[in-house]
């Protein structure tokens, strides 16, 4: 079975969804930005902007 480009740019944003939510719950449970960034392999600055949104409101 051949892929074409198409379908490994679905597969990659597939991968990469999978990622970015994979670091959601692992900073949820309070990993630090630096362990989920190497863990899974994602830009730092991605996981800190990823962590700023996840932040409540200050009042």
């Amino acid at each position: 079975m051949r892929c074409n480009l198409h379908d490994y740019d679905i597969m990659e944003e597939a991968r990469t969804e999978a990622k970015l939510e994979a670091a959601q719950n692992m900073l949820k449970e309070n990993d630090s930005v630096e362990k989920v960034a190497r863990c899974l392999a994602l830009p730092l600055e991605t996981i800190e902007e990823l962590a700023a949104k996840l932040q409540p409101a200050a009042k």
